[in-house]
């Protein structure tokens, strides 16, 4: 534990708690902007914009987001005597798949031209081609990760989303432009490139080994294939929206997909946090029911009142926001959140498997997720519509779920993955039904019934999650050495 972490076994689970609150304050307040952003361009340039740097983005992240084949979580889970040489051999290994993905990009943009038919998309995706290779450079942060040094790892990356909505949205009002979703996200990276190689511990140094190699190929095909099946997903869904209704609707499906993505970090935000603690805890099935099953409901506690919140307030968000041009976009954003909302239900059950070096189980839940969305969702938009492409894309969160429960089951023989997911759904369903209730009666506003939605929610979390509410306060507000479960050396590494 002492050569991983740098501090002693029966502080893992404060730290680990205290990781989780730096994460959500960090990531969450980076991706608050991220949504400010969003809306305030959105409002700005219109859905033909939106729907052009929709292709582009869509195309550029899903692209950096293959060539996360989980070299990161592999290099976090190893523990090779000499971490330096481990990392540049690992390092060396991003950094050419970012350049080939980079270049992958290149060769794409005359692609998008041709299935699109649209000659600005040329030179938007050649403008954010870099991006594979700036994700690569910023290697120094697994450094940070794999010594849960939280703070240090996300004052780093909280470098792009500040910079980022500092330069793009005065650029965009100025303008009036589209590149200015490019511009700002180009100043972002840069700053971020700059201060990881700054702040580097370890020499950045090219060093190939074949063994290594193997050992970190071994671990990333199952990552790779699911990174596939989301580009599959994004960019499908993206391309039907466009053939179907032209870049209008691009722009409709780019707005639902900025909207819900805030809930998905909010899993990203705890599966990164105990991800070492899993790896440090690998001998104790208990400690990681336990994990598991915390994040989960931590998890649903942030996911699931957003994602409640943007179906119940869709419609007012477009019409009293955006403008009345987006009413259209007000079904997928809704469908959008309640499939969202389903996908958070155990997500980060594969961190899991991943520490236990078995990484292909995760590509499962991927072909269920590939399947369902080009048998339902893609038919479902091409003969019923907006309504058909909902269903479909809630049907896919249903398989991906049932794939899911299988396998947390397979891991955890007594736990119901199900029961945790009415556990996480009954407040924000109380919540809502009573919102619901209430616009049967009168119209009060959309204001009124937002700080309703909050209260009753807030009020039914607290009842149903106290317990937890008040340990993770109690953990943010100990030093380790005062942390609860400290007296008992074998239970304290639980959380």
């Amino acid at each position: 534990m002492n050569e991983r972490l740098d501090f002693p076994r029966s502080e893992l689970r404060a730290r680990t708690a205290r990781g989780g609150l730096l994460n959500a304050i960090f990531l969450g307040g980076g991706e608050g902007l991220a949504l400010v952003q969003g809306l305030v361009v959105t409002a700005l340039l219109g859905p033909v914009a939106i729907g052009l740097y929709g292709i582009v983005t869509t195309t550029a992240m899903t692209i950096v987001q293959l060539r996360r084949v989980g070299i990161d979580e592999a290099f976090v889970r190893q523990s090779e005597a000499d971490q330096e040489e481990e990392f540049q051999r690992a390092f060396s290994l991003e950094l050419t798949l970012g350049l080939l993905f980079s270049l992958l990009l290149c060769a794409l943009a005359p692609v998008l031209v041709v299935v699109y038919g649209e000659d600005r998309l040329l030179a938007l995706t050649l403008a954010v081609a870099y991006l594979p290779l700036a994700f690569a450079l910023q290697a120094p942060q697994w450094i940070f990760f794999r010594r849960m040094d939280f703070l240090r790892l996300r004052l780093l990356q909280f470098s792009i989303p500040a910079v980022t909505f500092a330069v793009t949205v005065p650029l965009a009002a100025v303008t009036d432009s589209v590149w200015a979703l490019v511009i700002g996200p180009l100043a972002g990276q840069t700053v971020a490139v700059i201060a990881a190689l700054w702040e580097s511990p370890y020499r950045l140094r090219l060093r190939f080994d074949k063994a290594a190699l193997r050992r970190y190929a071994g671990f990333s095909w199952p990552i790779f294939a699911t990174a596939a099946a989301t580009l599959l997903v994004l960019q499908g869904q993206v391309l039907a929206f466009d053939l179907d209704g032209g870049l209008t609707a691009a722009g409709f499906i780019t707005l639902a997909v900025t909207l819900t993505r805030y809930a998905d970090r909010a899993d990203q935000i705890v599966a990164t946090t105990i991800y070492p603690a899993i790896c440090a805890m690998q001998d104790s099935l208990p400690t990681q029911r336990e994990l598991f099953l915390k994040a989960s409901r931590v998890t649903m506690i942030w996911a699931l009142p957003f994602c409640g919140a943007l179906a119940l307030f869709a419609d007012d968000l477009a019409n009293g926001l955006l403008g009345s041009e987006w009413d259209p976009a007000v079904p997928l954003i809704q469908g959008l959140a309640i499939a969202a909302g389903l996908q958070q239900v155990g997500y980060g059950w594969f961190s899991f498997y991943r520490a236990r070096d078995e990484p292909e189980v995760q590509a499962a839940e991927s072909a269920a997720m590939a399947v369902t969305f080009l048998g339902l969702a893609v038919p479902g938009l091409l003969i019923f519509g907006v309504g058909g492409f909902v269903a479909g894309r809630i049907a896919t969160s249903i398989a991906m779920l049932a794939v899911r429960r299988y396998y947390v089951r397979r891991l955890f023989s007594d736990l119901e993955l199900t029961l945790v997911g009415l556990r996480g759904a009954a407040p924000v369903t109380g919540a809502a039904g009573v919102v619901l209730a209430v616009r049967e009666v009168s119209d009060y506003g959309v204001l009124a019934e937002v700080l309703l939605f909050g209260a009753v929610m807030s009020a039914l979390t607290w009842f149903a999650e106290r317990g937890l509410l008040r340990e993770l306060v109690a953990y943010g507000r100990s030093t380790p050495s005062e942390a609860p479960g400290r007296r008992s050396a074998a239970r304290a590494p639980q959380r």
